[in-house]
């Protein structure tokens, strides 16, 4: 089945190209701007939002944690995309969303009427539902969301302990969970590392698998197929009654839908108990949102957004979206279910990380710098955890 748009009225007949704007910097987001650059459309006009001067994509995080890539490498400049793209920028965030005037209202006071509008889960930046099913996390956890804030961090806590003898525990975050593990545990070997599997937003267990849990055992990082209810100075309380010990406690669960976004109605209604952590508006089979086909949801697997939102503004066939299959990389070589990515086989982990860093430094490079490249075929010092917070 195919999507056919009504085409809204054209520059022609208006006097006005259309009007896109795009919250958040998702990779999708970043590709509908790059072919922007190679096929400017002169019935729109395009405005990213984004609070962020630089994006960090999110497969490069275990890389920067394990030392094998330095930060600065991997920023993408935004401010310098847009303008290489014919695309404004407005370095703020959203305030408010008024779907029935197709106007976002920014929190600096400016206000952007929309044709067309695509939301990506990175402005999702709520951290107090975390702190309600996880009392204490907002005090004493680290949350490695957003990325860029979590790093800027990240120095801070390796100067607790110059060598390294920390008590770390990674709650949550499914396999990108495992990765920062496996990560921090390549920098730190002396480190003792735990990765609490089951997630903070219901206690339900975590995945489970033997290929994952062997590699993790064999790394000498502890599993506890359980979940964090409470986290204080040096502690954790987890869902069984029992305490761990823990210095780091690193929150990898994602955030919470920001106050706008579950005002504006876009949200299905929360079922009765049930938070709200990583909740996401109810899509059709192109990414729009039900009831709302002018709003679109930028996930980053989408490659299919960017021919979407073009088509919208011609009124031609829309793409049905692809639908997010996990990273590559942990299914390259292995059995499905495995994660032998970081697993202590050093010929294949070797290859693996330098295939890996080949094929993202191909991706940041056609970003970087202001510059779209052709698209590549795919294949403060501180004493105490606290204060590093």
């Amino acid at each position: 089945m195919q999507a056919r748009p009504t085409p809204l009225d054209s520059l022609s007949t208006t006097g006005r190209p259309q009007e896109i704007v795009l919250v958040g910097a998702s990779l999708a987001h970043l590709e509908f701007m790059a072919q922007l650059r190679a096929k400017p459309m002169t019935q729109a006009r395009v405005t990213l939002v984004s609070p962020d001067a630089h994006m960090l994509p999110d497969n490069r995080l275990a890389d920067i944690l394990s030392g094998d890539a330095e930060l600065a490498a991997c920023h993408i400049g935004l401010q310098g995309l847009a303008r290489a793209c014919g695309v404004s920028w407005e370095h703020d965030k959203v305030a408010r969303l008024d779907l029935s005037a197709q106007r976002i209202t920014l929190a600096g006071g400016r206000s952007l009427r929309f044709d067309w509008l695509s939301l990506s889960p990175r402005c999702w930046d709520d951290r107090k539902p975390l702190d309600t099913q996880m009392v204490g996390a907002l005090d004493h956890g680290l949350f490695t969301h957003p990325l860029a804030h979590f790093l800027a961090l990240w120095p801070r806590v390796l100067d607790l302990n110059p060598r390294g003898n920390l008590r770390i525990a990674v709650l949550g975050g499914g396999e990108t969970g495992a990765e920062i593990a496996f990560a921090i545990k390549r920098l730190l070997p002396q480190a003792s590392l735990t990765w609490v599997v089951g997630s903070a937003v219901n206690g339900a267990p975590g995945p489970r698998g033997g290929d994952l849990e062997e590699a993790l055992k064999l790394a000498d990082i502890t599993v506890l197929h359980d979940h964090a209810v409470a986290i204080s100075h040096g502690s954790l309380r987890l869902g069984c009654g029992a305490s761990l010990v823990c210095n780091v406690p690193i929150v990898a669960d994602g955030l919470g839908p920001p106050q706008w976004l579950r005002e504006s109605g876009l949200l299905p209604p929360p079922e009765a108990d049930q938070p709200v952590l990583q909740s996401l508006p109810a899509v059709d089979a192109w990414s729009r949102c039900t009831g709302h086909p002018q709003v679109f949801l930028a996930l980053d697997a989408d490659n299919a957004l960017g021919h979407n939102l073009a088509a919208s503004v011609h009124g031609t066939a829309l793409r049905a979206a692809h639908a997010p299959r996990g990273n590559f990389w942990h299914g390259l070589f292995q059995k499905p279910g495995g994660f032998l990515l970081w697993e202590p086989a050093p010929l294949r982990g070797t290859l693996l990380r330098w295939a890996k860093a080949a094929h993202d430094q191909g991706l940041l490079s056609r970003y970087q710098n202001g510059t779209v490249l052709p698209k590549a075929a795919a294949p403060a010092e501180a004493t105490t955890p606290d204060e590093a917070r």
